[in-house]
C-alpha cells in the first residue's frame, strides 16, 4: 500500500474544516473551555490526524479502521455543532455553513472509504481467523469475568 496523504482531497478538506472550526471556538464563552470547546476541537483535530496516520499503515484494512475512526469523529462534530448551536454559541447562519463543510467532508470521506474497502480483499476472510484463533481468548476472559461476579 502506497498512500501519501498529503495528496488526498480528503485530507485537505478535514484541515479546511479544521481551520474553519477552530476560528469559530474562538468566540465560544471561556466557561466552556474544559468542556464543549475541548471537545469539538479534539473531534475535528482528528479528522485529518487519522488520516495521516492511517496512511502510513502497511494495509488497506488498517487504513480503512482509520479512517472509520476519522467517520467516528464526524459524527462527534455535528453533535457538537448541534449542541453549540442549541446553546447559540453560534447562530444559525454558522452553524449551516460549517455544517455544510462537515457534510461535503463525510461524503468524500464516505466515497473514499468505499474505494479502500475494494482494495482489502476477503474481509470474510478475517473474520473467520479471528473466530478460528482468538476465540479461545473471548472464552477465557469470559471465565475470569465469571469468577470475578462471584467474588463480589
Amino acid at each position: 500500500m502506497n498512500v501519501n496523504f498529503r495528496e488526498l482531497e480528503i485530507y485537505r478538506l478535514a484541515n479546511e474544516l479544521v481551520f474553519s472550526t477552530y476560528s469559530l471556538l474562538d468566540k465560544f464563552p471561556d466557561y466552556e473551555c474544559n468542556n464543549l470547546t475541548s471537545q469539538l476541537r479534539r473531534a475535528v483535530t482528528c479528522l485529518p490526524l487519522n488520516i495521516a496516520e492511517g496512511s502510513g499503515s502497511r494495509s488497506y484494512k488498517i487504513f480503512l479502521n482509520y479512517l472509520i475512526f476519522c467517520y467516528r469523529s464526524c459524527l462527534e462534530c455535528e453533535a457538537a455543532l448541534y449542541l453549540s448551536r442549541r446553546l447559540r454559541y453560534i447562530n444559525e447562519r454558522q452553524h449551516s455553513d460549517l455544517f455544510e463543510q462537515l457534510d461535503t467532508f463525510v461524503r468524500k470521506l464516505y466515497r473514499y472509504m468505499e474505494y479502500v474497502e475494494t482494495k482489502c480483499g476477503d474481509r470474510k476472510k478475517d473474520k473467520s481467523y479471528f473466530y478460528k484463533y482468538e476465540k479461545y481468548r473471548i472464552d477465557r476472559d469470559k471465565s475470569k469475568r465469571e469468577n470475578f461476579s462471584r467474588l463480589c
